[in-house]
């Protein structure tokens, strides 16, 4: 059975290659669209960092907005105007930030927490517990655009040395 701590694990896992992907990144190339419409870094962080956002609102049952409408929504496709998106370093920062901050509330989170039914129009039609959403969040979801962040850096020309294996916790 899928424990919070396999969960955080895999979290966690996932948000650390993310990060590696995106460190070595210059600013000056976060929104660079190599192949027309891709996913570029400014966008695909500020997407993931919205979605930590409501993983915290779920597990502490705190009303959240859909992002999908947000500046880096699936509703609204990346921009290669870079002044449309914060710096590399505050993007990064804003994401770790959200990191430890899902990290903590995983960790956290009593059971009747991961029990409980999501309470929001739309995402409650979606996910029948909360458990359910943040598990596809802090796995599937993140590591989607994980994958689309190596990609970009395939067509960007830049090496994959970031994706050594991160140590054990």
């Amino acid at each position: 059975m899928l424990t919070p701590d396999d969960l955080l694990f895999a979290y966690r896992w996932n948000a650390d290659t993310f990060a590696r992907l995106a460190a070595d990144i210059d600013d000056a190339r976060f929104a660079d669209q190599p192949v027309p419409a891709i996913n570029h870094p400014a966008w695909l962080i500020g997407h993931v960092s919205a979605y930590n956002g409501v993983i915290v609102a779920l597990l502490t049952g705190e009303p959240f907005d859909n992002p999908w409408a947000g500046p880096c929504g699936k509703d609204n496709p990346p921009v290669a105007d870079r002044s449309v998106y914060p710096a590399k370093d505050q993007a990064l920062a804003g994401f770790t930030a959200g990191v430890e901050a899902v990290a903590a509330d995983i960790a956290d989170a009593p059971p009747a927490a991961w029990s409980a039914a999501v309470d929001h129009p739309t995402w409650g039609k979606q996910f029948p517990s909360v458990a359910t959403a943040v598990t596809f969040l802090a796995t599937s979801h993140l590591a989607y655009h994980t994958g689309q962040l190596s990609a970009w850096r395939r067509a960007a020309g830049l090496p994959h040395t970031a994706l050594q294996v991160p140590p054990s916790p």
